[in-house]
């Protein structure tokens, strides 16, 4: 098995010098860096990270324990920490706690309930388990549905960051700002000439419900447009929620000019039913969505949407426990990152509406 002596011979230098090189602790002339590099390379010498890190008492290697790598985030939010893990020459253990599948619909109960379930605490503590006898210099938790998940994990020594979720605890949390990305739809919708916006809401007890109801009220305030309580309809994030919701408001006597959707997929479900109504749209009636599926480019119009900074979120909890780990003081415990807003073809100007419903 090659040895740092090998590589130090062959490069004829010293055993510190490779060193440096290797761990980019001090800095070498760039033609004595080449040198070692090249000599590496040709002896296919690897590291030995477990023996640097008993002797730093770090590993180098973070764990990921996510509620569910299927959840529409996960897979963006895993990529950033990947990638940002990569760049700083960190290794991953990803555990997957598979909650998806244990779970009817996406709501805050739901998961309260799922969380008291036998099935579910052996999961998290056979995760916990493998990632700590890994000996993780960190962990980031990734929830499936932004809500308080300080109660699921024991406390323990390695430090830990979550994302797309929270606690009520003073943990180190990265999230996108829900406010800011209702804002930003209805904002755009005002913008256009509509004065009567509808609202599809998520689930009522959700807090990213609440915000983004919050982000609503407060931009109509701001544009001196009416809270119609007809129009706010409640629903569980789902394709049905959106396509029952919006036959609903299109029953009205006074139907909306246009319809903010909280998720996407309650976006599509509006779409169609418009296209059931033979309504057009944009023309007859705008649709706003909130997510950035990856669908959402392929919708017929293409949907508008809010895009979640996922990839970033990642980023910035990976960046986030690398300075806990170094013990450097993070930006914040509480990171919220802007969402960006996605404009294609379901949003147009308000014309006066060509249908009526009821007229």
């Amino acid at each position: 098995m090659t040895t740092i002596h090998d590589v130090a011979k062959q490069a004829g230098v010293s055993i510190g010098t490779v060193s440096n090189v290797l761990n980019k602790t001090n800095k070498v002339a760039p033609d004595t860096a080449v040198r070692v590099m090249e000599a590496v390379q040709a002896l296919n010498y690897v590291p030995n990270t477990m023996a640097k890190g008993l002797k730093t008492k770090k590993t180098r290697n973070i764990g990921i324990l996510a509620e569910d790598i299927s959840a529409f985030s996960s897979g963006d939010i895993i990529n950033g920490i990947w990638k940002y893990a990569e760049e700083h020459d960190y290794a991953v253990n990803l555990c997957n706690l598979i909650v998806n599948n244990r779970v009817s619909s996406v709501s805050g109960s739901i998961y309260q309930e799922l969380e008291q379930t036998a099935s579910f605490q052996k999961s998290v503590e056979k995760s916990l388990g493998l990632l700590l006898a890994s000996r993780v210099d960190g962990i980031i938790y990734i929830g499936v549905h932004p809500r308080d998940v300080g109660h699921i994990l024991p406390s323990f020594d390695v430090p830990i960051v979550y994302v797309y979720s929270y606690t009520s605890k003073d943990d180190y949390c990265v999230n996108y700002d829900d406010f800011q990305g209702a804002k930003l739809a209805v904002e755009y919708l005002a913008e256009m000439g509509h004065k009567r916006i509808a609202l599809l809401s998520g689930s009522i007890d959700s807090v990213a419900s609440h915000k983004r109801l919050m982000g609503y009220q407060e931009t109509l305030m701001k544009h001196h447009l009416a809270f119609r309580p007809e129009y706010i309809c409640t629903g569980n994030w789902l394709y049905e929620d959106g396509y029952r919701n919006c036959v609903r408001l299109l029953d009205l006597s006074e139907p909306p000019t246009a319809i903010f959707s909280m998720s996407d997929l309650m976006a599509y479900g509006a779409l169609n039913a418009c296209l059931d109504r033979q309504l057009r749209v944009p023309e007859d009636i705008s649709i706003h969505g909130f997510d950035g599926l990856e669908h959402s480019a392929y919708t017929h119009p293409a949907l508008t949407t809010v895009q979640l900074p996922l990839q970033e979120m990642g980023r910035k909890s990976m960046e986030t426990l690398l300075h806990v780990i170094n013990h450097e003081q993070p930006d914040s415990r509480s990171i919220l990152l802007p969402c960006s807003h996605v404009v294609r073809k379901t949003v147009g100007k308000c014309s006066s509406p060509i249908y009526t419903a009821h007229h």
